[in-house]
């Protein structure tokens, strides 16, 4: 699982063209889901230093746990894009669910701690450690109701 650092590839991914794939692919297979992704981004040129799949596994796991906790209408998921410093890149993925329980969220990001009868309790865990393996991080921001993944920014060399 976590031998994914070994080989990892960092890239510049512009989150525009990443997000309009994802969401393609998100919407295929939650054909629910369509219409009820909303995306914000600040600026129009933003890119992420990132393993691509990595990037994609951690979307995957935000947004698939986001639409599950969602009312899953069309305000279900909201994703806010945005510099967050000169270096970073905040994507905050965020629902309009009920909230993650105070008692739980110590344990979100624990192996194995779940809420549900079919889960892994693993999505967090992985999630984290791939933003880490990327020089990322992850966060919940309950006033929010979502989880911020900050990554770098791919810097442009000054000549």
């Amino acid at each position: 699982l976590l031998n994914k650092r070994d080989n990892i590839s960092r890239q510049p991914i512009n989150l525009m063209k990443f997000w309009l794939e994802f969401k393609q692919e998100f919407t295929l297979n939650n054909p629910d889901a369509i219409g009820c992704l909303r995306m914000n981004m600040d600026g129009n040129n933003l890119t992420v230093l990132v393993d691509s799949m990595h990037l994609q596994q951690v979307m995957w796991n935000l947004c698939n746990n986001a639409w599950r906790h969602s009312r899953q209408d069309e305000n279900a998921i909201t994703v806010l894009i945005r510099s967050s410093g000169r270096m970073h890149i905040s994507i905050v993925v965020a629902d309009n669910g009920k909230g993650v329980p105070p008692d739980v969220r110590n344990h979100l990001f624990e192996p194995f701690y779940t809420t549900e009868k079919q889960g892994t309790g693993l999505g967090l865990y992985v999630a984290r450690e791939l933003a880490h393996a990327n020089m990322g991080q992850l966060h919940y921001h309950p006033e929010m109701n979502g989880f911020e993944l900050i990554l770098p920014k791919e810097q442009v060399q000054d000549e």
